[in-house]
């Protein structure tokens, strides 16, 4: 079958996962929907005035009021209930693209590309120039299959899924469509030889900007540059894609209508371009042609960012926090990223313009399905996983572990690390301690739980000696809980021993002196020496004083 062909899906394929109800009626045009329609849908997009949905059992259905042809259901300007759109039903749609002139896209899960609406300039990749009122298949390349899509003011990136490279159509009067020229294409072409040999991973774009980020971290973009969104350390338009001036590696790009905005792979938050509105986060609203760390009151790890190409605004989240910065409201702007939750990251939402919501990109089912692993899920593996930065050679065995962390969780370690361990080449070799009692150190450090059964005194031993070496109170006294839960009968004085030998603080609660004395075959098998069996005996005369107890 071509890739061109539309494929029927069978409904046992589709996801049976729903948006929730309440995270649909965020959205002001599906308010009027009732509710029973909305419980079953998996996939919802808005772009101000329209926006289109598809239930569990893949129909899709365009809403709203918009440009002619940019609801996909023929020459319809308005439709104030949801119309089918016949064309897209069945071909398992993941995510919708608009641009400003309401050209419109969907992806499907097996990389094929829909577009209708506005193609004026050639922005849908499509021949036919005009207006295309039903989605049509886009033909990119030899049928290649695509990953990704980014739309500017009216002209369109594409990413393939196996090859990584990064096609290109419509709008090219600024170069943004990276091709050395300033002429209009209407089919798609590949520009990837003029960006980078290396692999790319992300490609997003502004009004009339392009970017493609590698998968080392750099940066390359070319087009419109007047207010320096391109980062290239001028204010001159480029057809020519153009590394950027940064040597930090990044994790990834978005952009404003002219504004770029970068996290690091460290979680540090850069940005350049038209800062008319504060959208820079700078602390004052001067236009940048380098990207510029945004300025925070206080050091900020950030996770993710957020922009749209309609709107000066930026958002980032740090853990559960978002902060924005850029217009709020009309008439109000900040110039430094605020705490302010109220917004639904990653969209903007209703603050700047409450009749005309746009999404950063489609809801989707599956992100409200369970979460996978937790982060302190991920920390109890990651000993020895991925992006291990330090060895340590215990009993002729290697423990790979994540320095920043451990600086992060231990002072006394980040002092070793700053001084005695600074001065060893390559592998850390540590002497006089078990390799299993180092792991267990490293996994609380990592987890806040202990590595070790319950039952096993002697590690518990070991590992309350580590502690107090490493000065981790918390974790001696973890292990000191351990002991005192499992005081029992049979090995009350085990304990009392193991206790005695790393000086823990183990309580006799509930087994009494004549209780242990009288259990003749414990006694008899009991390693006692004279000066330990004195210690277990002051420990319970002085319980029994405490408690008044004569036994």
């Amino acid at each position: 079958m071509n890739m061109g062909d539309l494929v029927e899906i069978r409904v046992s394929q589709l996801a049976e996962k729903t948006i929730p109800l309440k995270e649909l009626k965020k959205w002001n045009i599906f308010s009027t929907i009732d509710d029973n329609f909305l419980q079953n849908i998996r996939i919802a997009h808005v772009h101000g005035t329209f926006g289109f949905l598809i239930t569990t059992d893949d129909v899709v259905y365009a809403i709203g009021s918009g440009p002619i042809g940019s609801l996909g259901i023929g020459k319809s300007e308005s439709v104030p209930s949801p119309v089918k759109i016949d064309t897209l039903c069945g071909q398992f749609v993941r995510e919708f693209f608009t641009n400003a002139k309401a050209s419109c896209f969907a992806l499907t899960k097996d990389g094929r590309v829909f577009a209708w609406g506005s193609n004026l300039l050639g922005e849908l990749g499509i021949e036919t120039v005009g207006i295309i009122t039903t989605p049509k298949l886009v033909k990119v390349g030899d049928g290649a299959k695509i990953s990704q899509l980014s739309v500017g003011f009216a002209h369109t990136l594409a990413l393939t899924m196996d090859t990584a490279e990064v096609f290109v159509w419509g709008y090219n009067h600024y170069g943004q469509l990276g091709l050395r020229d300033e002429t209009n294409r209407s089919k798609p072409r590949n520009a990837t030889s003029n960006i980078t040999s290396n692999k790319i991973k992300q490609i997003c774009s502004s009004q009339f900007s392009s970017f493609a980020l590698t998968q080392s971290g750099d940066l390359y973009s070319w087009g419109h540059n007047a207010t320096g969104e391109l980062g290239i350390g001028n204010f001159i338009h480029s057809n020519i894609p153009t590394k950027a001036i940064f040597d930090t590696p990044i994790k990834k790009v978005i952009n404003g209508p002219y504004h770029t905005v970068v996290l690091t792979k460290s979680g540090e938050v850069y940005a350049c371009g038209s800062n008319s509105e504060g959208q820079l986060g700078i602390g004052d609203k001067t236009n940048l042609n380098v990207l510029t760390r945004v300025a925070t009151d206080v050091e900020i790890i950030f996770d993710d960012i957020s922009s749209m190409s309609k709107i000066n605004q930026s958002l980032a989240k740090s853990k559960d926090t978002t902060f924005a910065w850029g217009e709020i409201h009309k008439g109000i702007s900040f110039n430094n990223p605020t705490e302010l939750n109220s917004l639904n990251f990653p969209h903007p939402m209703t603050l700047v313009k409450k009749e005309a919501q746009f999404m950063y990109k489609s809801l989707c089912a599956s992100n409200y399905e369970e979460k996978g692993k937790s982060v302190l899920q991920t920390l109890e593996t990651a000993i020895g996983g991925p992006g291990t930065d330090v060895e340590f050679k215990v009993e002729g065995s290697i423990i790979k572990a994540h320095k920043s962390i451990l600086i992060l969780r231990s002072d006394c370690i980040a002092r070793k690390f700053s001084e005695s361990w600074n001065k060893q080449d390559g592998q850390i070799e540590l002497q006089d301690v078990k390799r299993d009692t180092f792991y267990a150190l490293l996994y609380f450090l990592y987890t806040d739980k202990l590595y070790c059964r319950d039952v096993d005194f002697d590690t518990l031993s070991d590992l309350m000696k580590l502690a107090d070496q490493y000065r981790e109170t918390d974790l001696r006294k973890k292990c000191e809980s351990v002991l005192q839960k499992q005081i029992k009968l049979e090995n009350v004085f085990t304990i009392y021993k193991v206790a005695g030998e790393c000086n823990a603080k183990v309580e006799l609660n509930t087994i009494t002196f004549v209780d242990y004395i009288s259990s003749g075959d414990l006694l008899d098998k009991a390693n006692l020496s004279g000066q330990e069996f004195l210690r277990f005996t002051k420990a319970w005369a002085e319980k029994s004083k405490n408690s008044g107890d004569p036994n």
